[in-house]
């Protein structure tokens, strides 16, 4: 008989259940790590073991004491740089190198990488001080966005539009970045949109792009459409891309994502990261493409064969996915939604319960929606009126 595959999987929240599943289905045995016992994947999982994912020195020590086989990271930057040590550390297979992993999620060091190969992307300024930031902060022209350089999910990340907001900015940024490092960037105006591809020898095997929707925080994408509006023109410019950066950078096989502000026509890069998307992203992924994303993810990040995996028929033509988030803190009372908005949804998952307490209404989701749609008209007119038409009850 052979042993059943020890696998160390870095969080267990919602977005993580999907990759839980496909570990089920493999016959592996899973073990989960983070500092919140509350998450809902541990129940799921063999073993929980309380550990930070961004401490890689402690994750290591965790990989070596239970003998595992393969290391899946999560929807954070960190602990996607995380698995990559650890798999250089223990020759474990799935993982880019150390080194490349840090270059490609972490914003300073993945914007010089654009520079060299002639990505388009606002040209950042990487500060090591809030001083030397601030300082340049006074020089700037307005309106400038400041990022934590190793942050996901809007944290660490804020406009400013004078040197007064920049000041913020910058101190903000360096409180919320581990590695104490910061960008300052010029604010591009356009239409933000994402695009993913699964990646299989250098070559794209399949890819899609979305719209993203920031309507309550300017820096947490709320709302996301798929394919984009942009989609069928940028296509080809963004797969040359992806390519490139798999080619120059000996890449191994798997996810990756693009964020990119459309502007002129023209795809400007903002982030890129090669982890698992959060909000169950992949989710409506798989019904615009055929591919059963989560299963090929999982499979990558343990170092199996994905050239083989099909692409089927799309479920439909247009889906997405919408965060339903208070414009208040408080206590959550409940949630409704209209029949024409729930004749759409294929999935509702609430994450919150009524009693619970909303504290960061800006970050925190009560629930998700993945819906389906026949047309990209009806899809777009819809969404934009999800947060009026959905009621959600704060005291």
């Amino acid at each position: 008989m052979s042993k059943q595959k020890r696998v160390l999987l870095l969080n267990a929240g919602h977005t993580e259940i999907p990759i839980i599943e496909e570990l089920k289905k493999m016959g592996c045995y899973i073990i989960t790590s983070g500092t919140r016992k509350d998450m809902p994947g541990h129940k799921l999982a063999d073993t929980y073991i309380f550990c930070d994912y961004s401490n890689k020195e402690e994750i290591l020590e965790v990989a070596k004491k239970e003998d595992i086989d393969g290391i899946v990271s999560c929807a954070y930057d960190t602990a996607y740089v995380t698995s990559a040590y650890v798999a250089e550390q223990l020759n474990l297979p799935g993982h880019d190198s150390y080194k490349n992993a840090c270059l490609l999620h972490q914003k300073d060091l993945f914007k010089n990488l654009c520079e060299d190969l002639k990505i388009p992307n606002p040209r950042s300024t990487p500060f090591l001080s809030e001083e030397q930031a601030i300082s340049y902060a006074k020089e700037v022209q307005y309106p400038i966005i400041v990022k934590a350089v190793d942050q996901a999910s809007g944290i660490g990340i804020m406009r400013a539009d004078d040197f007064k907001e920049a000041v913020t900015a910058i101190r903000g940024a360096f409180d919320k970045s581990k590695e104490k490092r910061i960008v300052i960037e010029p604010y591009i105006v356009g239409h933000q949109e994402s695009f993913v591809a699964f990646v299989v020898d250098k070559k794209v095997k399949v890819c899609t792009a979305c719209n993203c929707y920031s309507p309550i925080n300017p820096y947490l994408i709320q709302t996301e459409t798929m394919p984009s509006k942009n989609f069928l023109n940028l296509k080809e410019s963004l797969i040359t891309i992806t390519e490139r950066l798999f080619e120059q950078l000996n890449l191994v096989d798997g996810l990756i994502t693009l964020q990119y502000i459309v502007k002129d026509g023209q795809p400007y890069i903002i982030e890129m990261m090669r982890r698992c998307l959060g909000n169950r992203f992949l989710f409506p992924v798989s019904y615009v493409t055929g591919f059963n994303w989560y299963k090929a993810m999982t499979m990558a990040e343990l170092g199996m064969d994905c050239a083989f995996l099909p692409i089927e028929g799309k479920k439909s033509a247009y889906a997405g996915h919408h965060a339903i988030m208070a414009t208040q803190n408080g206590i959550y009372r409940g949630t409704e939604i209209p029949d024409e908005i729930m004749s759409h949804v294929v999935e509702y998952d609430k994450l919150m319960q009524e009693g619970d307490v909303v504290k960061n209404y800006l970050s925190e989701r009560i629930g998700y929606l993945y819906y389906v749609y026949e047309t990209e008209n009806e899809m777009e007119q819809a969404v934009r009126n999800f947060n009026s038409k959905i009621k959600i009850t704060m005291e």
